[in-house]
């Protein structure tokens, strides 16, 4: 009878071992479920960008005598990110003028003059390589046009080289020239337009 129990022992631990083996055979397997999709342009800015009455506030005998009117950060770009190559763009708009400003003076009401100069500085880059940097000329100061003029830049695209920046800055300074036989009394006005662009080469 001791025999007999323990032959019935062991069938039941073959028989139990069988049923695992074969449950765990049928377990079936989710085949994945996949995100995919494409990442966007992105960029995104914080900018102190108050309008300035540089003329009213600035133009004195100094301002005549020294032949321009400087406007130290015109805009401030206190953060920037972007998630690729960019540039950023200055456009102007054409000059409002006093009645009686002479035509054939240097400021233009259709914007074809070179009085409006920006320049960048104070940089902070984003990203150890390519990071933002002054375009074109713009680390001095640059005549900018009313059909935009490329002022700053930065990321990388190419084979295992792409990249944005995060957390770059810059300020954006104006200088105008003055001309005393020319810039009359009167109201002077111009506006500065910034535009991001992706950069794919």
């Amino acid at each position: 009878m001791i025999k007999l129990h323990l032959k019935s022992y062991v069938l039941a631990a073959a028989l139990s071992l069988s049923f695992l083996g074969s449950a765990q055979a049928e377990t079936d397997v989710h085949d994945g479920t996949t995100i995919n999709g494409t990442v966007p342009f992105c960029a995104s800015w914080e900018l102190v960008e108050a309008d300035r009455t540089g003329f009213t506030d600035g133009v004195d005998i100094a301002m005549f005598d020294a032949d321009k009117l400087v406007i130290p950060d015109l805009i401030v770009i206190s953060d920037f990110d972007c998630n690729t190559k960019y540039k950023i763009t200055a456009a102007k708009s054409g000059w409002t003028l006093p009645a009686a400003y002479l035509a054939t003076a240097d400021k233009k009401a259709d914007g074809s003059d070179t009085d409006l100069r920006l320049m960048v500085d104070n940089l902070t880059a984003g990203f150890a390589t390519d990071g933002m940097a002054a375009l074109g000329g713009f680390g001095a100061y640059t005549a900018i046009t009313t059909a935009g003029s490329d002022i700053l830049g930065g990321g990388s695209v190419g084979a295992a080289a792409g990249h944005g920046v995060e957390n770059a800055a810059a300020d954006i300074n104006a200088e105008i020239l003055m001309d005393w036989a020319s810039d009359i009394v009167g109201a002077y006005a111009v506006t500065v337009t910034l535009t991001i662009s992706e950069v794919t080469e």
